[in-house]
């Protein structure tokens, strides 16, 4: 009996001491940690310089979506595939100089041997180069290009152009120039197609401007 009576009083004089207790005040925030100085920026990738540095071509498109919206689209043709230079980034000169030709293709992505991607290719002719009675005609042909809407929604556009089709008005071409001892070739040109002549089936308006380094096959030219 005494001992539980000991028993209780302990636990009484526990309970009472326990209850008495206050918490200590809380301890001072910690330092923050110092940011580490950032590290030296790499090196830019390789192995795309090849494929870009001939110049580029600019596509333009404004027009309306199939299903009627509104849309417009630029980007920049710059990539080239190595493999096609001998007949997809030329200029032909004619002996007396009276034609020049000039077939330029420019892919929107880096291109590889299975998969090209977008690509727009540019033929122009122009006759009588510089003289008053100058003529130019320009073919265009774009082959697989998303137009990619704000919602999210997109369509494939392929179509081809020629500045003196029915369906084509509107012509405008300026900047012409050749530099055959550097052949920098520069152009730019723009006009409308009609909705039954392209593949939106709404009227569409086409601007392109070039800008490139073209070259001359040897095969094709003759002593003079």
């Amino acid at each position: 009996m005494k001992k539980h009576f000991l028993k209780i009083m302990l636990l009484c004089t526990l309970g009472i001491f326990f209850s008495n207790c206050e918490d200590g005040e809380n301890g001072l925030d910690g330092i923050d940690g110092v940011n580490g100085t950032d590290g030296t920026d790499g090196e830019n990738g390789v192995g795309f310089d090849e494929l870009s540095k001939f110049g580029a071509i600019t596509l333009s498109l404004e027009g309306t979506r199939p299903d009627g919206v509104a849309f417009t689209k630029t980007d920049i043709f710059k990539f080239i595939g190595l493999e096609d230079v001998d007949f997809l980034n030329t200029v032909f000169i004619d002996t007396d100089n009276s034609l020049l030709e000039f077939d330029v293709v420019r892919f929107l992505s880096t291109p590889d041997n299975e998969f090209q991607g977008s690509d727009l290719e540019v033929f122009v002719e122009v006759t009588n180069p510089g003289e008053q009675n100058q003529d130019i005609l320009i073919f265009t042909d774009i082959i697989d290009y998303a137009i990619i809407g704000d919602d999210l929604s997109f369509f494939e556009f392929s179509d081809s152009f020629e500045t003196d089709d029915a369906g084509v008005s509107n012509v405008s071409i300026t900047n012409f120039n050749f530099n055959n001892e550097t052949n920098a070739f520069t152009i730019s040109f723009s006009f409308d197609v009609d909705a039954a002549s392209n593949s939106t089936g709404n009227d569409l308006s086409v601007s392109v401007e070039i800008d490139v380094i073209v070259f001359e096959d040897i095969e094709d030219i003759v002593p003079n």
